[in-house]
This record gives structure tokens, C-alpha cells and sequence, in this order.
């Protein structure tokens, strides 16, 4: 088996691998050449930027392909600090070729060029999160997802307004600056290009029935905004957002007015939250179906390079730690590091022949140190093993806000 990046005239094969794999339609008519020729040379979206950015595995012919995934970078924020992120996507294998370590083969190629690359993290959307932990991935964020009824819901006094976003309206300076309120909390949050704001300038409520509004203060600061769009369940009629961003309460209650609004024409209205977004006491009703919420997991992930996480990482106070770590795939990483922390932030982060405080592998590491959960779950990770005290882990390993909204 041969392991590569692919050539530009191998793009359409992926997308016709992928097409077979999971036996979804695609347009077959460009030549591979005009697809990647003019995709490249005018972006429209980060798949269009990155489209080369595809592993794949070959039999020894270096011709016939097996597997593939897509392996784009994304701009991130991790604990305010800038970084790569790759996001892991499209992952398939033709079937006469499955359970032959195609996509082993992929990740065991890509994974040791993003750490030469100088990436960070590597995220990825699980259709199992037991084959994905033998990468070294590991379940990360979490979302509320919101289910309240309409009719519930009581107006709020503020005392601003609800935009609709059109053609004509596109505020899409306003809604830059709700989202990066977020991009600037959570970790993981992805620093959008011009291109991942494409969608403002394309909307078309009126025809593509997907309603974006953008609630302002009455002094026109934008705090807050929303798509949704209409979904039947049964004999229900449903809103379901796609996207909901607030900067404060003034700006979920003046959303919610809006909702509110819709109550004689719709049930429900969906939409998902961080979970450190608890908004339980805002509404009045939530017995006998007016509201329920449920917890979802919402990908995996992995550090690529331990040591520059290390060293952008937010402590808590002053220490030393001797951190011990177990990765398969980047060797780099295979090593004990002693991450010395002064005023929150590292001093220094040095390779280390030292006892180890606490052993763990990467992808234990990964979900503590972007903050998922907190040391109260050591002791239900059974492959990690402390030797020093609880309060001198919990100077590194704590929880912290972390989200991410695009999917890959």
C-alpha cells in the first residue's frame, strides 16, 4: 500500500470515491482539471482554498485509490492564543477495500506532517468514537440542545429590535462582531476568513426560506443573531436554528422575542448552546412538554504538537509539572515534558528524564487540556496515572469554555 497526498488531477477521484462510499449523487460532468484549475484560483469557500489537502492510500500500483479523507487547517483561538487546527473530513474507503488499513494508513502519514507543519490540534466529526480513539482522538465538545415551545416563551423588556438580513440588509459587520465575541471565549472556536461569511452575502430569505435576524440594543448595538428555518415533524411545525449567537442576556431575550413572535404558526423552536450557556431560568414554563434540553457530543480531539500546546496554555498561578506522554503515531510527542508556569502563563516547557507527575496518553491529554472536563475525571480514566497532588494538577488541567460551530 502507498500513502500520499494527492495530485491536482486526482480531486475528482476522491469525490467520486466518496460519492460510491456512501452512495450520495454527484456532478460528474467537469473534467478534473477545470474543477481544481479554476476552484483554486478563485476560492469561494476554505474546501475551495484547500482542495488539494487530501491523504490518501493507494494499492502498490500508486494508481488505484482505496481510501481518502480531506485534512483542511482552520485559524484557531486555544486559550486566547493563535493557532492551526486541522479539521478531518470526507473520510472513506471504496467497500472491497475496507478493513484493509487505508485509512490507518492515512492517519499514520498525515498525522506526523502536521506536526512538521506546525499544527496544533486536529478535530474531526466521529461516525464512531471507538475507531477514532486509536488515532489518539478523544470526545471534546459538548452543546445543549434547547427544545422549547413557543407559547412558553413570555416577552422580555428590551427595548431593542430583530433585523431580517436580505439583499438589501446585510449587516454583516454586525454580525461579525456577535461572533467574535465567541471566537474571543471558547477554545477551538474557529477565526472566521471572508469566505466562511460567504453566507451572509448570499442570503435570499424570501427564496431559500432560511431567515437570518440580527437583534440590536436600542442604541443599535448588534447583540445577538439567528438563522432558522422551518421544520415538520409529523404533525408539528418547527423552527430549528442553524446558528445561535448572543453577546449578553439583552441579546438571547431580544432573539427570543422574536421567536416569541412565530408561536401562532409554529410549536417549537430549536437551537443548541455551549454548555456554559444556561439560560433554564429565563424561561417561565418547562413541565408538561414547554421545554426540554439534552446534552450532546459533538466531535473529537486531538493535539498534534504536545509541546507548543504547552506553551500557549493558561495556568493557574505558579508550578511546575512533569507531564508523561503515550502517542503511537507522532514520535515527537512520545516523551516526558516539564512545563514550568509563572503568572499564569508557561516559562518554559523542556524535554525531561524527571518522574513523571502524571501519565497519560494523547488523546487523555487532548480532552484535559482544552478543557472539557475537569481533574474530577481522573479517576474514571483508566489509563492515566497520577503521582502528584490533586491541587498541583489542577493547576494545568482545569475546565475552560470550549466550542466549536463548523462542521467538516
Amino acid at each position: 500500500m502507498i500513502v500520499r497526498k494527492i495530485k491536482p488531477d486526482e480531486v475528482k477521484r476522491t469525490d467520486v470515491l466518496f460519492a460510491i462510499a456512501f452512495e450520495c449523487e454527484m456532478d460528474n460532468t467537469n473534467t478534473e482539471e477545470k474543477d481544481y484549475e479554476e476552484t483554486t484560483s478563485d476560492p469561494k469557500s476554505r474546501d475551495d482554498k484547500y482542495l488539494g489537502e487530501r491523504w490518501a492510500a493507494y494499492q502498490d500500483d500508486n494508481q488505484t485509490m482505496m481510501s481518502y479523507f480531506v485534512a483542511k487547517p482552520y485559524p484557531i483561538l486555544f486559550d486566547q492564543q493563535h493557532c492551526t487546527m486541522i479539521g478531518i473530513g470526507g473520510v472513506s474507503t471504496l467497500p472491497q477495500y475496507r478493513r484493509m488499513g487505508g485509512i490507518r494508513g492515512c492517519f499514520e502519514a498525515a498525522l506526523p506532517a502536521m506536526y512538521e507543519n506546525g499544527v496544533a490540534f486536529s478535530y474531526l466529526y466521529p461516525f464512531s468514537t471507538a475507531y477514532y480513539r486509536k488515532f489518539g482522538y478523544e470526545m471534546c465538545c459538548e452543546r445543549l440542545r434547547y427544545q422549547i415551545k413557543l407559547s412558553a416563551i413570555r416577552p422580555f423588556p428590551v427595548m431593542g429590535n430583530c433585523f431580517l438580513v436580505d439583499q438589501e440588509h446585510l449587516m454583516l459587520e454586525d454580525i461579525k462582531q456577535v461572533y467574535e465575541v465567541w471566537q474571543n471565549k471558547y477554545n477551538l472556536m474557529v477565526e472566521n476568513e471572508d469566505f466562511e461569511y460567504a453566507w451572509v452575502l448570499s442570503s435570499n430569505p424570501a427564496k431559500d426560506q432560511r431567515f437570518t435576524y440580527v437583534y440590536k440594543s436600542e442604541s443599535g448595538v448588534p447583540k445577538g443573531f439567528m438563522t432558522f428555518f422551518k421544520e415538520n415533524d409529523t404533525n408539528e411545525r418547527n423552527l430549528k436554528c442553524s446558528r445561535f449567537f448572543f453577546t449578553d442576556i439583552e441579546g438571547f431575550q431580544g432573539l427570543m422575542n422574536l421567536l416569541y413572535t412565530c408561536a401562532s404558526d409554529h410549536l417549537y423552536v430549536i437551537f443548541e448552546l455551549p454548555t456554559d450557556q444556561v439560560i433554564t431560568p429565563l424561561i417561565p414554563e418547562w413541565s408538561m412538554g414547554a421545554g426540554k434540553c439534552e446534552k450532546l457530543f459533538c466531535g473529537m480531539v486531538r493535539v498534534v504538537d504536545v509541546a507548543q500546546v504547552l506553551r500557549m496554555a493558561k495556568y493557574r498561578g505558579d508550578g511546575t509539572l512533569v507531564i508523561q506522554i503515550d502517542d503511537a503515531f507522532i514520535p515527537q510527542n512520545n516523551k516526558s515534558f516539564c512545563v514550568n508556569f509563572r503568572d499564569n502563563a508557561a516559562r518554559s516547557v523542556d524535554i525531561t528524564d524527571a518522574p513523571a507527575d502524571i501519565s497519560l496518553g494523547i488523546g487523555d491529554f487532548s480532552r484535559l487540556i482544552v478543557g472539557v472536563c475537569d481533574i474530577s475525571a481522573l479517576e474514571l480514566m483508566e489509563s492515566v496515572h497520577v503521582r502528584a497532588s490533586i491541587e498541583k494538577i489542577s493547576k494545568v488541567f482545569y475546565q475552560k469554555p470550549n466550542l466549536l460551530t463548523e462542521y467538516f
